[in-house]
């Protein structure tokens, strides 16, 4: 029997996942870390740390399904998107990375909108985001020369483990897209807009397909990780791309609602959808062919995560906390949260908004404060299926996915939101399945990724489906939700 392997570098922590051929979990390892705020707008992480973290999941992993690593055919790869990882002739780290939570590079971020004028929406089909790579090493390159001109390399946070397991510097076309440095349109990098920063162009790694095979362990990995060296390693894909190919969200139309540490409202597409206003993203999928148009939003179950642990100050279980939830009525009676914690991408692209709840009175209590909360991170994503719709977006049915999925009341919450049924897979850990997926295909089990989901995904039977009075309640708050944020925005500046 051979096994397979998918490790997912995700902001929290990383996962390593072991199955059989068939999809049958084996074993999985997870070891965490924090996101380091050293600054007020600051998000970073140490690449070091992650490696350390990574040997440690992996070990896990081999343990606890019991195999060798010579027992493990392939391995594939997930990661937090848009973060630079950054190293010097030497492939060490010049640094600390910066992830996708960063805000420092707001000015740069306005420089690169006006430098790059019609190439966003000629090539890049995205917008600059504070947190972006081309964003985060402009910013470098401004602020901290020295280290910029120590750089050889820059990529993506998997890319690192990656390379630290093969000794070979690859990315994939669904990160390399996310990174604002790359052409969606021509699938490679966008030289045009290097250029006009005046960037390094020598620095960008090759770009592979997802399932393509970059790489073999090294005799070195192996004595840190318990693999076999000689084992073959495909690019993988970014977290995005990985979840919904471990989702088996694969075809045009089906959306996919992924709460996680952040959040995204994604849908595959069969065409580059292009809004002038690029209110949202547009990833390459982990398929070729196929696009992701997503509404990729900086706030999900950190929000509920922020209100456990500060606010709260509880080490309840979030499945406790769904059930208080479920007790309040849907529109929490008139209490509303903005969760922007942590800044917007989308649909406002806005580094500056901020958390506000709205409506509080003597009634409200911890369970109405949870669910406001909850409520609030989807009225955020329902913005974003409102641009899907401008857009004429097929939408068919959506599939949940991360700690939302999980939640009765959440589940319940998305499907009264986007009015849609919600449906669910077996699967426990969507983006180290996806990786782990892409690497059955590289290294000849299935054929393609559609061949594989088939075999492999598994879908939940029990359908969540919309509740109309709910439906009806929420589309009447979604309008005071969008007026609130109206009449705060000039505010946030000012905090």
């Amino acid at each position: 029997m051979r096994y397979l392997m998918g490790i997912d570098l995700g902001t929290s922590s990383v996962k390593a996942l072991i199955t059989d051929e068939k999809g049958n979990p084996k074993g999985i390892g997870q070891k965490g870390y924090e996101v380091q705020t050293p600054i007020v707008g600051y998000a970073q992480q140490d690449p070091e740390e992650w490696w350390e973290c990574t040997k440690q999941a992996v070990r896990q992993a081999l343990a606890s399904a019991d195999v060798g690593g010579k027992e493990i055919a392939g391995i594939g790869f997930s990661g937090q998107m848009h973060g630079m990882v950054a190293l010097d002739r030497e492939k060490r780290p010049v640094g600390m990375a910066v992830i996708h939570l960063d805000q420092r590079s707001r000015e740069e971020r306005e420089e690169i909108y006006r430098t790059a004028g019609s190439l966003l929406g000629e090539e890049l089909f995205n917008q600059p985001s504070a947190g972006m790579l081309i964003c985060s090493l402009l910013w470098m390159k401004k602020n901290h020369r020295e280290e910029y001109d120590r750089i050889a390399v820059v990529m993506s946070p998997k890319d690192y483990i990656r390379y630290r397991l093969t000794g070979e510097i690859a990315t994939d076309q669904s990160d390399a897209s996310a990174t604002l440095a790359f052409s969606v349109k021509k699938s490679q990098w966008c030289w045009e807009l290097i250029r006009r920063l005046d960037l390094k162009e020598d620095i960008w790694p090759e770009v592979y397909g997802s399932c393509e095979i970059t790489g073999i362990i090294t005799k070195e990995a192996e004595r840190e990780t318990g693999l076999a060296a000689g084992t073959k390693v495909v690019a993988g894909g970014g977290d995005c791309a990985a979840q919904l190919v471990g989702n088996g969200v694969i075809e045009e139309g089906i959306v996919s609602c992924n709460i996680g540490t952040a959040a995204q409202l994604a849908v595959v597409t069969s065409r580059a959808v292009q809004d002038e206003k690029m209110r949202c993203q547009l990833w390459c999928h982990s398929i070729p062919g196929l696009w992701i148009y997503q509404g990729g939003a900086l706030n999900g179950g950190n929000t509920l995560g922020w209100l456990r642990n500060k606010i709260l100050e509880t080490k309840g279980e979030f499945a406790s906390l769904d059930e208080r939830a479920s007790q309040v009525p849907a529109g929490c009676e008139g209490l509303l949260f903005l969760p922007y914690l942590a800044g917007e991408r989308t649909p406002f692209n806005n580094p500056l908004a901020k958390g506000v709840f709205m409506g509080l009175s003597m009634k409200h209590d911890q369970a109405y404060m949870v669910r406001a909360v909850m409520e609030g991170v989807l009225y955020n994503l329902r913005e974003c299926k409102k641009i899907f719709d401008e857009m004429q977006v097929p939408q068919k049915k959506v599939v949940a996915s991360g700690g939302a999925a999980k939640g009765v009341c959440w589940k319940q919450i998305q499907a009264d939101m986007l009015d849609m049924p919600v449906h669910t897979t077996e699967v426990q850990e969507e983006a180290c399945f996806g990786a782990l997926i892409m690497a059955a295909v590289g290294i000849g089990i299935y054929p393609d990724i559609y061949e594989a989901c088939r075999c492999l995904v598994s879908w939940n039977p029990k359908v969540t489906e919309p509740i109309p009075e709910h439906v009806k309640k929420y589309q009447e708050q979604q309008a005071v939700f969008e007026e609130l944020y109206e009449r705060v925005e000039g505010i946030f500046p000012k905090l």
